[in-house]
């Protein structure tokens, strides 16, 4: 976060049914009961049905943040699900100190990222489905993908992430949320370039 800019921009990108709404919306929680004053997230999504790509928008600063449009130059990029890596075109629309979180079972390099500052890497899906988060045979990624961002950023502390968890998520169903989290945490590989 620059002296300019106040405010850490970050956009989620999955398919719908996969979570990136709701990755987003518990880690706004998350930040605010951390001490971020200003938390703004919203989701971009057009009439498509589930599986259609989707992004979030989430905005964190320490101060009010008085601007609630969409992000075009976000500090961090989250990636849910890696085919969407062709589409997305990382490397060709943002800036390369950004750091790029991504579900995949592969290295920077193998996946065209190596160019960003810092990326962070866990195969997100494997970790779901070990863990039963699934709908219809898809995988859940949203809860999964939140040990990777706070491995990978710092922003928010995991013991915080996970009492966001189980406040969107009771009972074992939490409980298996929250596991998921806590894996995905420990399986995240930084790299910096």
């Amino acid at each position: 976060m620059t002296e300019k800019k106040k405010y850490i921009e970050i956009v989620w990108f999955g398919r719908g049914g996969q979570g990136a709404i709701t990755a987003s919306q518990i880690i706004a929680e998350a930040a605010y009961k951390e001490g971020y004053e200003g938390v703004t997230t919203a989701p971009s999504f057009g009439a498509e049905r589930r599986g259609a790509p989707v992004a979030a928008f989430l905005r964190l600063s320490h101060v009010p943040i008085r601007i609630f449009s969409q992000i075009a130059d976000p500090d961090i990029i989250v990636v849910l699900d890696p085919t969407l890596l062709p589409i997305l075109q990382l490397g060709k629309k943002y800036k390369s100190d950004a750091l790029v979180i991504v579900n995949s079972t592969k290295c920077p390099s193998e996946i065209d990222l190596d160019m960003f500052r810092k990326v962070g890497v866990a195969d997100i899906t494997s970790i779901a489905l070990a863990n039963s988060l699934t709908l219809a045979g898809t995988a859940i990624l949203n809860t999964p993908i939140l040990g990777a961002f706070v491995k990978s950023t710092g922003l928010v502390s995991l013991p915080v992430v996970e009492e966001a968890i189980r406040s969107k998520f009771t009972g074992s169903k939490g409980e298996l949320n929250v596991t998921a989290a806590r894996q995905t945490y420990e399986a995240t590989m930084v790299y910096e370039g």
